[in-house]
């Protein structure tokens, strides 16, 4: 951390309003009770005096912030935050996210990554590439991903409704380039990795689109559309077979992470059950 920063960090908390904090503490207190609290309750849950307590709801009920139930005592959240979400979600910018996390997850890993926009279904185009210090694969800006691009194309074929993903994969078997030898061009191979990418949460590319190896994953926004692309990119000897699950983890933490600070859902339950059996298998593409 540079001193710069931990001055910066320092400041804030040295800054901190006591008043609005403890409003922010109410407003997240109610948020995770589903029935609301009382004001005996929220006085008990966050040790604040009882005068404090009756302000701060007085003002943010005044604010359109929490409701009191007029069938009860218990407060909930207001209308007044729905309307200030709304303009939350218009303002933050998946695709600015993810180029903002690339360079940190660059410089952690030894890897280039790449953040992608998508242009038209089952199309990408690199808008950012961050580097590593280190020799790293070089990636040309406007680089156009498509559904049968390697790591990225298996995770645009996920994106779509198996069915679909199916029969667009089964119409064009005999268009499928064969980028290296290790591609897959055969529907069943590549159909089934396809699977597993829903399953696991990310993309696997070994040496199929050019001879290093690469990891992707969705990055969705507040209503759950695909937003952007990340890709991580390495020789076979930087990112390594092994190290290809832990580097998987790292982006769709990333890309959840971001979904939800732009007002999205939680990760899928149950997508952690496997890992793409290509990866499992060290064997498998030998």
């Amino acid at each position: 951390m540079s001193v710069g920063a931990a001055g910066g960090r320092a400041n804030g908390e040295r800054y901190r309003v006591p008043a609005v904090l403890h409003a922010a503490s109410i407003l997240d207190a109610i948020a995770r009770a589903p029935d609301g609290l009382t004001h005996t309750e929220l006085v008990r849950e966050l040790e604040l005096s009882k005068s404090s307590a009756h302000n701060l709801l007085t003002t943010l009920e005044s604010l359109g912030w929490v409701r009191r139930d007029p069938r009860g005592r218990a407060y909930r959240l207001g209308g007044g935050l729905v309307r200030l979400g709304a303009f939350a979600v218009r303002q933050v910018d998946a695709l600015a996210l993810a180029t903002e996390r690339t360079h940190e997850i660059a410089g952690e890993h030894g890897l280039t990554v790449i953040a992608a926009q998508p242009l038209e279904r089952g199309v990408v185009e690199v808008m950012s590439v961050a580097y590593p210090e280190d020799v790293h694969v070089g990636i040309a800006l406007g680089t156009r991903y498509g559904w049968f691009d390697g790591a990225v194309g298996k995770c645009l074929l996920a994106l779509e409704e198996p069915a679909d993903a199916e029969r667009l994969v089964r119409a064009r078997a005999r268009e499928i380039p064969a980028h290296t030898e290790r591609t897959l061009t055969d529907p069943e191979a590549l159909l089934a990795d396809v699977e597993h990418v829903r399953s696991a949460g990310y993309g696997v590319s070994i040496g199929e689109y050019r001879h290093n190896n690469a990891v992707a994953v969705p990055v969705r926004d507040a209503e759950g559309k695909l937003a952007a692309v990340l890709i991580a990119i390495g020789f076979p000897d930087q990112l390594t077979r092994e190290a290809i699950p832990s580097i998987g983890h790292v982006l769709r933490d990333v890309a959840d992470a971001i979904t939800a600070e732009c007002g999205g859902g939680r990760a899928p339950a149950g997508r952690d059950a496997q890992d793409p059996q290509n990866v499992a298998d060290p064997a498998a593409k030998e």
